[in-house]
């Protein structure tokens, strides 16, 4: 007499395996989602720290005579402060001027820099920035670059450019 009520045990077993196969992939998809979502939160932060010193670009007074440029003017590292206000201000020199700062120091998500100390996975992003003075009634371009580290190692950056209009 054959019974036909129940399952038999390779049946369970396929099914099971079935079950299995189907939970790995969405484990899978779950991980790619969470690197995903990780990556561009990273951009997001490079995004926002490029903004920030831009907009602190964008606070410097400009000086210097704008028919007289003097070439002899040294190149600066960021700015320089107002004689008279202490406020800080861009130089007035026609040139290219090269990324500062010339030696990396790295960045946490609030902009907060730190000090001569190795890259922590807190302090992993890295701003470099570049002022570029196109001449006499020209605006200044100023470029800023913040590069960071993804999970796997490799590297990617994010780049913001702006033009400063010159005012005396």
């Amino acid at each position: 007499m054959k019974r036909n009520s129940g399952f038999t045990l390779i049946e369970v077993l396929v099914a099971l395996l079935l079950g299995a196969i189907g939970l790995l992939g969405t484990l899978a998809v779950q991980q790619a989602v969470i690197g995903a979502s990780k990556m561009a939160n990273d951009g997001a932060v490079a995004l926002r720290l490029a903004s920030q010193k831009l907009e602190e670009f964008s606070t410097v007074l400009t000086t210097g005579n704008p028919a007289i440029t003097d070439p002899l003017v040294p190149h600066l590292d960021q700015f320089q402060p107002d004689a008279t206000t202490g406020r800080a201000r861009i130089a007035n020199v026609i040139g290219d001027l090269e990324w500062k700062p010339a030696n990396v120091a790295h960045t946490n998500a609030e902009g907060i820099d730190l000090s001569g100390g190795p890259q922590t996975p807190q302090y992993r992003w890295t701003r470099r920035w570049r002022v570029v003075n196109l001449g006499i009634s020209q605006p200044y371009v100023i470029s800023v670059t913040v590069t960071y580290n993804t999970d796997t190692g490799s590297p990617k950056s994010v780049r913001l450019d702006m033009e400063r209009r010159k005012s005396w």
